[in-house]
């Protein structure tokens, strides 16, 4: 059995019409935002080390934010051409992850936007708040260690009490791995092995079909299933049941995090202080670092 990936985590910031429905995790205040069991310092250098690891361009890192540059990928470069104003740069794309103490976990916030560069030098932004980018990025919390905030919500997508990984042989889909005796895979028949190709029609293939065929899932009180079960096919239909609503945060660990002044660290190729300078100026002339975080990057190039 050839596997294709474990709970496959994927940032697309444009929707597609499927997933711009709803989101899946509905925090009480709305932003898409995790907690975090570590200090503030070791949280942000966490974040920042998974921003290197995913192969984006970090462009600060202190002990409350760190922003980074990620691909655009094709569909939203294509999106965004036919949006923008002629001779325009390529657009940019940006995270922000904010970090503050609370409860004894360290929260943090994300946010997400792109930019263009117009002919007369102009820098449009617009922010990204899709859905897709919502789940997505809840997932890559989840994914790190993060817990969703207390009475967290999942109206949206129907729940299946089971884990799973994506294969491509003997077919398509995703095969079961750890079946809750009491979910709602469990008492429809399903077990560990099955394949599962289709859920409430959407044919699977990765995490955003999963969470397509579960938000239409909602529809109705049962909804259909086929997999395969070695080489048989087969069909079930699953009660529609909803994940409970997160209670409180469990006790945090006691974790002692040493006093560490809040600078900022830059990921720098070889080029001369007056080369990342300007980089940084322009950087904060469009908005991308804020002021302190400028002024703390100008002290630390003119100090070498």
């Amino acid at each position: 059995m050839k596997i294709k990936a474990l709970f496959a985590i994927v940032f697309f910031t444009i929707a597609t019409p499927a997933l711009a429905d709803e989101p899946f995790a509905v925090t009480p205040s709305g932003a898409t935002e995790a907690y975090f069991d570590m200090g503030i310092t070791e949280t942000s250098d966490m974040l920042a080390n998974k921003c290197v690891d995913l192969g984006w361009t970090m462009l600060s890192s202190t002990d409350t934010t760190v922003v980074c540059e990620v691909p655009v990928s094709f569909g939203n470069r294509l999106l965004s051409a036919l949006a923008a104003p002629r001779y325009a740069t390529p657009p940019r794309q940006f995270f922000r992850f904010n970090l503050a103490g609370a409860q004894g976990y360290t929260r943090a916030q994300a946010s997400s936007w792109q930019e263009i560069q117009t002919a007369f030098g102009q820098t449009q932004r617009t922010d990204l708040q899709s859905e897709n980018y919502h789940n997505n990025v809840m997932e890559f919390f989840m994914s790190v260690g993060g817990f969703y905030p207390a009475n967290t919500q999942f109206p949206n997508h129907a729940a299946i009490n089971t884990d799973y990984e994506f294969v491509e042989s003997p077919r398509d889909g995703m095969v079961l791995t750890g079946v809750k005796p009491t979910g709602a895979f469990a008492q429809a028949g399903l077990m560990d092995g099955d394949i599962v190709v289709r859920i409430a029609g959407e044919r699977i293939k990765d995490n955003n079909d999963v969470s397509d065929g579960l938000h239409k899932a909602v529809r109705d009180e049962t909804f259909e299933v086929q997999f395969y079960r070695e080489s048989e096919k087969m069909t079930a239909q699953v009660p529609r049941t909803f994940r409970d609503t997160v209670g409180p945060l469990p006790e945090p660990s006691k974790i002692e995090v040493l006093d560490k002044p809040d600078v900022t660290t830059i990921v720098r190729n070889e080029l001369s202080v007056a080369e990342e300078l300007a980089k940084f100026a322009e950087l904060h002339k469009q908005g991308v670092l804020t002021d302190e975080e400028f002024a703390a990057q100008k002290a630390k190039l003119l100090a070498r």
